[in-house]
């Protein structure tokens, strides 16, 4: 064998750490420090204060604070990326104000960071208070709403009455909203990505929940939210922003935000459980609190088909990327139980990445278990997801199989070619991994 083609596979290797770093999040830990970096300098402090006063052109910036344009671009810039400030061009000059859904963000985000999970736990109706009286049978039904993460089939969020609220994403630099809205399908989207187009995912931010908690809280209406993975996305800690701020005003609302600590249709099962826990007649409270305990027991297995894609997104470099495609390799991840992906094997091709995630299934299903529904979710591989979605059936007992194509909210992150694995397994996360990882 070549030094080369032996340098390529060390470099595989080493790398692998590489994405299990980041997977585990921390490109989120990033994206929250910039806030605080935004606040870390004089000069930008300055800048804040002027713009309380309203927006301000660069021009006046640069009289007013007496810096050097360079300077001031730099300190902008990271304003800007920070979330706190927006800008606009106007001619040829760009104008600056304050972001009042960034400040807002900001705020509460230095609010979690500085409370103990103890307290934040108190700021959670249905964490803090287990033991809500049931909900009386003639009381309206609670509103379950998740988000255009879930991956939940359109013909079963309409017959079931839930609502879905929109994690904006870009493709090319033109914002959607989902395919749920009709604005672009997912074969659209993967084929765009597929001639070279490049697409952003953005949370949903503490404003936008601030409006509609503020909606079901004038309506007196209780309310059920199944959000994306907090150790994922920084959608789940908008939440609980919105909802102190919620709270102030509306303070006897009743409304519960679950971390899903899952993603695609891990978060569809969660949706399902509930309307199964509503119409047993389990309060909003209730279902939230028994969901807690439940998602440690919904698993997602994933395998990538192209590398670059992680490549592309800052996960892998250059040579890594290349060195998988030459050898073949497919990383295999799953969901740990702090809502973050982790890098758990790798097969070489696309056979052996297959069969390998129904051999990891069946680590955690008992061959007795009939499970209730399964998902096959793809991201514009249906051939494959059929052929995975037979070897699933052929080695367990399922009533209901779903093939879903996932929405480019998550879609973004992986490319084309990813294959997942969505179902109920007989041990929680933590068993999981404490019986065949040594821990987690």
């Amino acid at each position: 064998m070549s030094p080369v083609f032996d340098n390529v596979r060390n470099s595989w290797y080493i790398h692998i750490e590489i994405i299990r770093c980041v997977v585990m999040g921390v490109t989120m830990h990033h994206e929250n420090a910039r806030v605080f970096m935004a606040l870390c300098d004089a000069a930008r402090i300055r800048v804040l204060e002027l713009l309380r006063g309203g927006e301000k052109c660069a021009a006046d910036l640069l009289e007013r604070t007496g810096i050097g344009q360079s300077t001031l671009s730099h300190h902008m810039k990271i304003l800007v990326e920070s979330g706190i400030v927006t800008a606009r061009k106007a001619g040829k000059w760009t104008y600056y104000s304050l972001c009042e859904s960034g400040g807002r963000y900001a705020a509460g985000l230095l609010r979690l960071l500085t409370s103990t999970d103890e307290t934040i736990k108190k700021r959670i109706p249905h964490l803090n208070n287990k033991n809500e009286p049931r909900r009386p049978s003639s009381m309206k039904p609670f509103t379950i709403v998740v988000d255009t993460g879930c991956d939940l089939p359109a013909a079963y969020i309409r017959e079931h009455g839930i609502e879905v609220l929109p994690i904006p994403f870009t493709l090319n630099e033109k914002e959607y909203k989902d395919g749920y809205w009709g604005e672009i399908s997912e074969k659209d989207f993967y084929n765009a990505l597929r001639n070279g187009g490049v697409a952003k995912t953005s949370q949903i931010n503490p404003n936008a929940y601030v409006e509609v908690f503020t909606e079901y809280a004038k309506q007196d209406r209780e309310a059920l939210f199944i959000i994306l993975s907090g150790g994922l996305s920084a959608c789940y800690q908008s939440a609980l922003i919105a909802l102190e701020d919620v709270q102030g005003t509306y303070p006897d609302c009743r409304l519960y935000p679950v971390d899903s600590i899952g993603a695609t249709s891990i978060n569809a099962i969660l949706a399902m459980l509930a309307v199964r826990k509503r119409g047993e007649g389990l309060s909003a409270a209730e279902t939230a609190a028994w969901l807690e305990e439940r998602k440690q027991y919904i698993f997602g297995l994933f395998t990538v088909d192209d590398l670059m894609y992680l490549h592309r997104g800052g996960r892998l470099s250059t040579l890594s990327a290349i060195g998988g495609a030459i050898l073949g390799v497919k990383p295999i991840l799953n969901i740990g139980s702090e809502g973050k992906l982790a890098l758990k094997d790798k097969a070489r091709g696309r056979k052996a990445s297959m069969e390998l995630l129904v051999s990891q299934m069946k680590r955690s299903v008992s061959p007795d278990t009939v499970l209730d529904t399964v998902f096959i979710n793809h991201t514009d591989c249906e051939e494959d997801a059929r052929r995975l979605a037979e070897m699933v059936k052929a080695a367990f007992n399922v009533r209901q199989l779903n093939i879903i194509m996932i929405s480019p909210v998550i879609g973004a992150h992986v490319g084309p070619g990813t294959l997942a694995i969505l179902f109920e397994a007989d041990m929680s996360r933590d068993e999981y991994e404490a019986k065949f990882y040594g821990g987690k």
